[in-house]
């Protein structure tokens, strides 16, 4: 089975309590280092670990994002309509990636993820994931048992930008989140 990626950083970036909790990954402690962000075996792995991408897809080409700031593609009036509000949060702390955060307290979060080296070929779902078309980018949507969802956009084949959301576990609220966000987020990508 084809080992690969959807969103690497997305729980512990989406989901801070989340992130306090012990890793049950022998050998990886802290959940920076966890295979399954999602703690479930959901769609979102580490692509640092060994179970992340196998497909060959770290080329050492990186893609057209690769110097961009995530927030500078999601901002607050973008994330307005949607409901949440205060400056993004913005995280590099993983090679090659970085997140913008934004969250309605109590309620959801929500924000996206560049991958400068991994593409929508590199998604994995242990469910059904949903291909689909965003704007003129090729998608896929995934959905993680513990409640995120995302839709992760292609920008070259090696390289991708994925809209995440969690809506305290209610997965529909989720994907109807991560879709509008990645339709805001798709007429600023190459």
């Amino acid at each position: 089975m084809r080992r690969s990626v959807l969103v690497m950083s997305m729980l512990v970036a989406l989901a801070g309590p989340l992130a306090a909790c012990k890793s049950e990954t022998p050998g990886l402690p802290g959940p920076q280092n966890t295979t399954t962000k999602s703690g479930g075996g959901g769609p979102f792995t580490d692509p640092n670990t060994s179970s992340g991408p196998t497909s060959g897809s770290s080329s050492g080409t990186l893609g057209p994002l690769a110097k961009t700031s995530a927030c500078a593609l999601l901002t607050e009036s973008d994330v307005a309509p949607l409901g949440a509000s205060g400056p993004g949060v913005e995280d590099d702390r993983l090679p090659r990636t970085r997140d913008c955060e934004y969250t309605k307290s109590g309620s959801f979060k929500l924000g996206i993820t560049i991958y400068d080296d991994l593409g929508i070929k590199d998604v994995q779902d242990f469910g059904n994931p949903k291909t689909m078309t965003v704007g003129k980018h090729d998608a896929i949507q995934g959905e993680d048992p513990g409640g995120a969802c995302a839709v992760a956009m292609k920008t070259t084949e090696t390289s991708r930008v994925d809209a995440v959301a969690t809506a305290n576990g209610d997965v529909k609220k989720a994907c109807d989140l991560a879709l509008s966000l990645a339709q805001v987020v798709e007429k600023k990508l190459p």
